[in-house]
């Protein structure tokens, strides 16, 4: 059977907020019991977790078989890392460090084909299922379907929001506030009022682009605060958190 996407492209366009997990831990099982969990969507981070490019294939595969998209957050915006991720046949990138108009055009051509891109095609590769897509249903489907996250997490990135919003084939500008907190100067601060205040300069530009907004945060009090400025794809927290507040409440209790 034909690999499919599992696409978020509409349901970002949608009203209703999508809420994910980060995976920092380097094995697919890991994702398949976020997917099992009941998450709308995994990030799989190969930015700050220990993940090789030989581990992440296994791990998209397994978010494929629990039946939840995966967004790779890849390590830089250079080409090939955003290939790899998607040939690997993920539901989307996420892009950190995006701070220009020149970044976020740089992010979509690699993102998409032609004609709105220059990703690098080979078409023996999982997302083109092996070679059994032809060129078209191949470019059609990742062109329409694969979702592309740009993360502003700096002063000088909220600064260029109005000319990146300007520009085709974004689907979410992603708040990194713990990099956003260290650019304001309060570093670490991630529920500092100028935190949510950047966030609220940029939240009615997005929507009236028709752009998600999307943050982390490790706090579900400060999650709640996120969805009233209109964050649509959330972020809360990680697997590795959650593994050790679950371990902790347990030997608590035997104790």
């Amino acid at each position: 059977m034909p690999l499919t996407f599992h696409s978020l492209r509409q349901k970002l366009r949608g009203p209703n907020p999508l809420t994910g997990v980060f995976c920092e831990l380097p094995c697919p099982e890991a994702v398949e019991i976020i997917g099992l969990a009941g998450w709308d969507f995994v990030v799989i981070d190969c930015e700050h977790a220990p993940i090789t490019a030989a581990q992440l294939p296994g791990m998209v595969r397994a978010a494929t078989a629990a039946g939840i998209p995966a967004i790779v957050r890849v390590a830089s915006s250079d080409p090939p890392a955003i290939q790899h991720a998607l040939d690997s046949g993920a539901a989307g990138v996420q892009i950190p460090q995006i701070a220009s108009v020149e970044a976020s055009k740089a992010a979509i051509a690699a993102s998409r084909f032609h004609p709105l891109g220059q990703r690098g095609f080979n078409p023996f590769v999982r997302a083109a299922n092996f070679s059994q897509s032809t060129t078209a249903e191949f470019f059609s489907r990742a062109n329409e379907e694969v979702s592309l996250i740009l993360q502003i997490e700096s002063a000088a990135g909220i600064e260029a929001v109005e000319g990146i919003l300007a520009l085709p084939g974004v689907d979410a500008l992603f708040i990194g506030p713990y990099d956003l907190s260290q650019s304001l100067g309060i570093p670490g601060e991630t529920s500092h009022p100028e935190v949510f205040a950047a966030a609220e300069r940029i939240a009615g530009r997005a929507q009236a682009r028709g752009v998600a907004l999307g943050v982390f945060t490790n706090s579900e009090q400060d999650a709640r605060r996120w969805l009233q400025i209109g964050v649509r794809y959330l972020c809360l927290s990680v697997d590795t958190v959650f593994l050790l507040n679950a371990m902790r409440t347990a030997v608590t209790k035997f104790r």
